[in-house]
């Protein structure tokens, strides 16, 4: 596994001041998967705090692009699946 690229962002909520969101776009296998952590979440089993989009493209470009859209809205982790849902199908 080997992170192609890792953007962070901070944005706000009704609850928290500038939660901390990271985006890793990783590269195994040929294909390209996204993980994405809310920072401060402890609990990864919380799709609130963690996501894992495997084996969304094999076309880096088009990863690239999709992980540029995601940093711009501010995505948190929970969006994630299906934000790649609607993108890539």
């Amino acid at each position: 596994m080997h992170i192609m690229q890792s953007l962070r962002t901070k944005t706000t909520s009704a609850i928290e001041m500038e939660p901390e969101i990271i985006y890793n776009l990783i590269f195994k296998n040929a294909l390209y998967s996204l993980e994405c952590i809310r920072a401060g979440g402890n609990d990864k089993e919380d799709k609130n705090n963690y996501c894992f989009a495997e084996n969304i493209t094999e076309d880096e470009g088009e990863a690239e692009v999709f992980l540029q859209i995601l940093t711009k809205g501010k995505v948190f982790p929970v969006h994630i699946k299906d934000l790649v849902e609607d993108y890539f199908n």
